[in-house]
């Protein structure tokens, strides 16, 4: 069971404005000042908490690319310590050229930790945001990514997602393993210890289930992770190819490449493993599907030109149409929510990531010389996209927004870690 997190809504005055617009072509980023928390334990417990909370905010602020954090070094040390909106004086932030300010104090008591956080409109001087929340010390980064989603909605009406999980592969046992991590490669925690080979993990669209391919009992067969059960159970063994599972978007069935007729080709199953009917079938090699947020079509790479590229499916009639023309190695397609495409694709050398319309028009290159770049995944909102490359010398995991922005490594752990899904919110 997770941490329990009591939030408590403090009084403030009506927002009446959208401060970003995270729909339009371009937007301005908000100047945002977050100075230390002030820590009001009677015997000041925990002092490190008064830097460590807000570089989660601020992180997870930065990461969206729609703030820019201010540095510490510009603040008026006379107003840092200011809570409350009487004691602020905020011709002083403006002055340094905040729009917005964010205060917080909070209570460590044992293993008890209590946080109050309030955001400040600067130029008007009125408090848009007020929260109280109850948690644990040790869980005092997910206590302040849910402080950083209820500021998202605040002030862009849209869900924020901090709280939100990476899986993925990594290698620091030695073997290819399964890991778990935040959103942002905090928190990385192994999930199997199976001393092989584990490829390829998907979320469920509800986040308690994960598929991913192993050769723990010899071939690459399919396995689903429960996690309300604690239990992992094969779900496809069947001779030959069982790889790139995809799920549904009501979570209800799964798009996998079998071979056990001969030729690689992707059937829809249901999630006992149960042949529905087969989706391609074609001489060439179908593999890496990915359904369309309303279900009703799947994007997937064949190499029946000649080369692997990206095709979509529509399910219910059967047509199928070629999406990718540049470049001669295009690869694993994940389509979002906000119904376009990312995948991966190979041009002088490398890979690099690109992203398209779902009907292949407006294709845009994201990734420029910077290594091989890979197996990208959306965020659940549609709005940034993990993967991973090799731009430091070995693989890691690497966040950026939509539209190629705001690149940054997000793993450091030992070894490499490769093919990340991300988990609903």
């Amino acid at each position: 069971m997770g941490p329990l997190l009591i939030f408590l809504f403090l009084p403030c005055q009506a927002l009446s404005r959208i401060y970003v617009d995270i729909n339009a072509p371009s937007v301005q980023k908000i100047k945002i000042a977050i100075p230390d928390f002030k820590n009001v334990s009677t015997n000041k417990e925990y002092p490190e908490l008064a830097t460590a909370l807000p570089e989660v905010l601020t992180n997870d602020l930065d990461l969206t690319g729609y703030f820019t954090p201010m540095d510490k070094e510009a603040f008026l040390s006379e107003d840092e310590d200011a809570m409350a909106r009487e004691e602020i004086r905020f011709k002083n932030w403006s002055v340094i050229g905040a729009d917005l300010l964010l205060t917080g104090r909070y209570t460590a008591i044992g293993r008890s930790l209590e946080l109050e956080v309030r955001l400040y409109d600067v130029f008007w001087g009125r408090q848009i945001l007020g929260r109280r929340a109850l948690g644990k010390v040790a869980d005092f980064r997910t206590l302040m990514h849910r402080i950083g989603n209820e500021i998202i909605y605040t002030l862009t009406g849209h869900k924020g997602m901090f709280l939100s999980r990476l899986a993925f592969v990594g290698t620091a046992t030695g073997h290819k393993e399964l890991y778990v991590s935040d959103y942002d490669g905090y928190n990385a925690k192994q999930l199997t210890s199976d001393k092989s080979i584990a490829l390829l993990p998907r979320w469920s669209p509800l986040g308690d289930k994960i598929l991913f391919n192993s050769y723990k009992e010899g071939g690459a067969m399919l396995y689903m992770m429960d996690f309300k059960a604690g239990n992992s159970k094969r779900i496809s063994g069947r001779d030959g190819l069982n790889i790139g599972a995809s799920w549904s978007p009501d979570g209800e069935k799964l798009a996998l490449t079998l071979s056990h007729k001969g030729n690689p080709d992707i059937y829809r199953l249901d999630l006992s493993g149960n042949i529905i009917d087969k989706l391609t079938n074609h001489w060439g090699i179908d593999v890496s599907p990915t359904f369309s947020p309303d279900g009703r079509k799947i994007a997937f790479v064949s190499n029946r030109s000649g080369s692997p590229q990206i095709y979509v499916r529509d399910l219910s009639g059967g047509q199928e149409e070629r999406l990718t023309f540049e470049g001669n190695y295009n690869t694993s397609p994940s389509w979002s929510k906000l119904d376009r495409i990312v995948f991966s694709g190979m041009e002088g050398g490398r890979f690099h990531i690109y992203v398209m319309d779902s009907d292949g028009r407006n294709l845009k290159k994201l990734t420029e010389d910077q290594g091989n770049n890979e197996d990208p995944c959306w965020s659940p909102d549609g709005r940034y996209i993990v993967f991973s490359s090799n731009r430091d010398g070995g693989y890691h995991l690497y966040l950026m927004n939509a539209n190629g922005q705001n690149q940054r490594r997000i793993t450091f752990l030992r070894g490499e870690q490769t093919s990340p899904s991300w988990s609903p919110f």
